[in-house]
């Protein structure tokens, strides 16, 4: 068994149950190629297991904590009991994401005429550059395409690529826009808006994109990219009072419209 890939020390791993006997169960690791652990009797519930089909059955999916792993006798040691509902929503939603990225590089693959093992090792290694796993790449590129301009592929890779992932993968952010009024009476005014501007951009994180657009003096467009609106708010909220309190630190005035005001003339 030396030749095989075994999981590490306190992963999670998706399985599926394979062979129910009185202390336990074999299960094959569906993400290490079928390879098997056991699930002892003890590792099943926190509760007294009196028939451990109440648990699990054959052919079930379960999500796994790997207690230990011994490669050289080809022992892995698994628990059901010790993995919370949150970490094995997780860990499901991760596995599903995986699954769609590669079907989504089968695609493109198809697509661009090209071996299906190549465009996932070089899409792949590309966008495990910068992102935890292919599809949190795939989520970035809809949200900005400018991120599948970035990577180091072919033109035409990178244009295919774009296509499908933005008809496919629905946004995992939310935009929501206000508008914030900044005017300055200052013989340097211009130089205190650019910098109260400035401000306002400082709330531009990984998690959220912050974007702020000239309009016509004095309105400027702030536009918030965020996981949920909630988080939205929070962060046009925080721009936009920094913004102003930095512009009346400088004796100048602002104001925050979540509509743009009728322009006169």
């Amino acid at each position: 068994m030396s030749g095989e890939e075994f999981p590490e020390t306190g992963e999670l791993i998706l399985g599926t149950v394979k062979e129910i006997f009185k202390q336990g169960a074999f299960v094959t690791l569906d993400e290490y190629g079928d390879v098997k652990g056991m699930l002892h009797l003890s590792e099943i519930s926190l509760k007294w297991v009196r028939n451990i089909r109440d648990y699990v059955k054959e052919e079930q999916k379960v999500v796994l904590l790997v207690l230990g792993v011994n490669p050289q006798k080809g022992h892995i040691d698994l628990s059901l009991r010790r993995v919370t509902d949150a970490q094995r929503k997780v860990k499901l939603q991760e596995v599903k994401q995986r699954q769609r990225a590669e079907k989504l590089l089968e695609l493109l693959a198809v697509d661009l005429k090209e071996n299906q093992a190549v465009v996932k090792d070089r899409i792949g290694k590309e966008l495990l550059k910068k992102y935890d796993s292919v599809y949190k790449g795939f989520e970035a590129i809809v949200a900005d395409n400018s991120v599948a301009e970035k990577l180091d592929l072919d033109a035409k890779w990178k244009k295919k690529l774009a296509e499908i992932v933005v008809k496919s993968i629905k946004s995992p952010y939310v935009e929501i826009a206000g508008y914030i009024e900044l005017r300055s009476y200052e013989p340097d005014g211009v130089n205190n808006i650019k910098s109260s501007l400035a401000e306002v951009e400082k709330h531009n994180t990984k998690e959220t994109k912050l974007k702020v657009s000239y309009i016509s003096a004095p309105y400027y467009r702030i536009t918030v990219k965020a996981p949920n609106y909630k988080e939205a708010e929070k962060v046009l909220k925080t721009c936009v009072d920094q913004g102003i309190k930095h512009i009346e630190s400088r004796r100048g005035e602002g104001l925050f419209h979540r509509e743009l005001p009728a322009q006169k003339g």
